[in-house]
């Protein structure tokens, strides 16, 4: 009975991030950038446009705030 429990909350657990991840893509990006200088946090990565970056940018202002003034 126990091992079905924990089993429900493990898939449980894997539902709940996949649909964070599903909704929430550019969570990734944020989390990796969180711990960059200023330098590497701003800078344009591969993949996107530098207006593409600024709009990223723009849509998480507590993380890129400093690259967007």
């Amino acid at each position: 009975m126990d091992k079905k429990i924990v089993l429900y909350i493990v898939v449980g657990i894997l539902v709940l991030l996949l649909f964070v991840f599903t909704f929430f893509p550019g969570i990734i990006d944020a989390v990796r950038d969180s711990g960059k200088t200023r330098t590497e946090k701003c800078a344009v990565p591969a993949g996107y446009t530098e207006q593409d970056w600024y709009e990223h940018m723009s849509h998480h202002p507590g993380i890129y705030g400093e690259c967007l003034g």
